[in-house]
Order: structure tokens, then sequence, then C-alpha cells
């Protein structure tokens, strides 16, 4: 963000194209970094979100490609990576204001739950609710917090990031604000911003592991992967969570360190047993590591858990694919793209298997959308490249 404009002209075009092959609830589907679809009613994860916008209170509890086989990795493997010594509790974080750090972990659960198929209207009407009571009371920061949080997830980047900084202003030590900011300014491709508040938010609170798991996505969403990779390690040091290990297992699979990638899936499966997105990435590290049978098998569990998650059915058509059946592969990969149409990945993976069965126009407008939906896509921009040109001998890469 320079100054007070975000960079959205790219973000708007994409939308905007994308909407003229899917419709206009494609864009109602937009999730910023989390898939999610949209329903006439609230689910179970709208009810805790609404809890914890009347109770006032807070209950205690992303780009790095993630796509369907092995692929060259540009960067080197690198084979001591050691866990660093995880931050210890210190005074500044025994100080600080425990309802802050409660109000942050809602917010990363609220909105890291791509399981859940929460409302766009229902969200609307708790921003409305949230603005007017902002308006009331301009100075409560626990407000300005939740309303943040709620433009965040209706994609408003611009007014998010403008309640975080009030709620920085009007709270300086507070770990919620400077934290989610940096999640903000991050998505919205301002990764020195980002990284600056990050910092802050760890001056504050340096043994926070929200904090921590926070950072370390952020940084393998832009590809800083050995960085990555030693964040979430910092976050497990200080509390082993399974999103902050199958962040970790996802970073290792694309550092081609497969068996440490399921080490680290089965033991967020481990810590989570009824998390989806555990079973997903254990799904992944299968496949890398050869185990197909195993692979189907935490596939289908992924499914059951969560038959609304987009990951899962592209996990399951990752499994399929590796036993040659690819129609019914392109068949999960559709229904992928029918939960979250605006999916880098399942469009990437719809192409690749569109490809195999010779249908290439339609491969080519899959990669098109995959690059248009992250520019930052290099396989998706390299499948594309092929399937136009038709280069002898060579097929589109399948993904992580």
């Amino acid at each position: 963000m320079k100054g007070k404009t975000f960079k959205t002209a790219g973000r708007i075009l994409s939308i905007c194209l994308l909407s003229l092959l899917v419709g206009t609830q494609a864009v109602a589907a937009l999730r910023t970094g989390h898939k999610s679809t949209s329903t006439n009613t609230a689910s179970g994860q709208d009810d805790a979100i609404l809890d914890w916008t009347s109770k006032g209170g807070s209950k205690k509890s992303g780009p790095a490609n993630k796509d369907l086989g092995p692929a060259p990795i540009n960067s080197p493997p690198e084979t001591s990576l050691k866990t660093p010594t995880p931050a210890k509790k210190t005074e500044s974080l025994a100080k600080m204001d425990e309802s802050d750090l409660n109000d942050l972990e809602a917010a990363v659960k609220q909105v890291r739950a791509e399981s859940a198929t929460v409302d766009l209207k229902s969200v609307g009407d708790f921003i409305i609710t949230l603005r007017k009571q902002v308006t009331d009371h301009s100075d409560d920061a626990s407000l300005r917090l939740k309303l943040g949080t709620y433009l965040y997830l209706a994609g408003d980047y611009e007014g998010a990031a403008s309640e975080f900084r009030h709620v920085n202003r009007l709270k300086a030590q507070s770990v919620a604000g400077h934290a989610l900011l940096a999640r903000v300014l991050g998505e919205a491709g301002e990764p020195e911003a980002s990284t600056l508040e990050f910092k802050r938010a760890l001056s504050i609170a340096p043994g926070a592991e929200v904090v921590h798991y926070l950072f370390a996505h952020s940084l393998a969403a832009r590809g800083e992967m050995s960085e990555a990779i030693n964040e979430y390690r910092r976050a497990i040091g200080i509390k082993p969570t399974a999103a902050a290990l199958t962040g970790l297992s996802e970073s290792l699979i694309i550092m081609q360190d497969v068996d440490g990638a399921v080490k680290a899936a089965r033991q967020a499966v481990s810590q989570e047993p009824n998390s989806s997105e555990a079973h997903v990435a254990l799904t992944k590290a299968l496949i890398q590591a050869g185990d197909i049978q195993p692979a189907i098998r935490t596939a289908r569990e992924a499914l059951l858990l969560n038959p609304n998650s987009s990951e899962s059915h592209i996990a399951m058509a990752r499994t399929l694919y590796a036993t040659q059946k690819v129609d019914a592969a392109i068949e999960e990969l559709k229904q992928a793209v029918s939960l979250d149409p605006l999916n880098a990945e399942a469009r990437n993976d719809l192409g690749y298997a569109l490809y195999n069965r010779g249908e290439v126009q339609n491969a080519v407008n899959e990669f098109r959308l995959s690059l248009r939906l992250n520019p930052r896509f290099t396989e998706a921009r390299n499948n594309l490249e092929i399937a136009i040109f038709g280069l002898s001998g060579r097929k589109p890469r399948q993904g992580h």
C-alpha cells in the first residue's frame, strides 16, 4: 500500500473476467485466501461469528503452490533447516492484554474456517451492525477489530486496514491490531509493510504462537519458503497446532523434503483428528511419497469431514489421477471449482487433467483463469504455454 491506496486493479480485472465465465455468483464467493461458498442460511460458523459479535468476547481456539503432483522446484532443497529455539514467554507477553490475544485467536479461527459456508448476506448484516456500534463508540478498539475482520472476510482490504490502523492508534500495544493489519497488507501486495507490522506484533508478544503462524503463512504465500519453515517451527515450538503443522508440511513439500512433510502432516492429524485441512495435507504428502493407497484413505476421510471443502475434492482428485482414473478426477475437480470458482489451484489441476484427456482448448481456458486469479502461479503459466504451443514431448506440469 503506497500511502492509503491499494493496488486493486489486478484484483478487479480478475474478478470481472471470471464473472463473464462463471457468473456473478463466483464473485460473491470471493474469499481472500480461504475457500468457502455462500448459502442462503447461516451455518454453524455463522453462529460462532454471531456469538463473537454479540457477546463482545472471543473464544479461544495461504502464494505457495499446493498442486497436483511432483514438479520441478526452482529453489534447491535445504537439508539443514534446524528447528529454531522456541521463543520463551516473555514479560511483555505475560503483561499484555489477554483479551487482545484472545480476540486475535478468534479472528484467525474465523478467517481460517474454510470448511464453513458463511452466508455473505449475514456477513454484510454484521458489518452494518458493527458500523453503527463503532459510530456510537468510536474509541472502542475491540469493536473496530471485529469490524476490520468482517471487512477482510468481505474482501474489503482497504476498509479492513483502516479499521486495524484505528485499533493501533487507540491501543498501541495491540498485538491483534498489528498482526491482522500485517495479514491484510501481505494479501494486498505490500510485503515490506506486512513484514514490518508482523515484527511490531512480535515485539509486543514474542511468545504468541498465532503471530508466528500468521507470519509463516504470509512468508509462504510470497514464496519465501525457508523463512516460512522457520516461522512455522517457531510456532510449533511454542504450541503445536494442526494449522501450523499443516502449513509446515506443505512448505516442506515445496522444498522437496517429503519425509519431513509426511511427518508434519501426521502430527497435524494426530493433533486435530477432525481437521479436513490436516487430512488434505497428509494426502498431498503421501502422494509425493508414492504411498497411493494410504493417500486414498486419507483423502476419503477429508471428504467425510468436510464435503463442502474445495481442497478436500482436490485431494481426492489427485489420488484418482495417481491411479489413472482421469475421468473421475475431472469430476472431482469440477466439484472443487463449483464450490470455489476462484480457486487457482483447482483450475490449474482441472486444466492439467483436461489436457491429458485431449481437451486442449478447455485446458487452455482453465490455465488462463488460474493465472489470472494468481498471476504468480508459475506452474499455471508454464502449463498455459505448453498447452498453447503444444511443445513436442512435453506435458503441463502437475502441482505439489
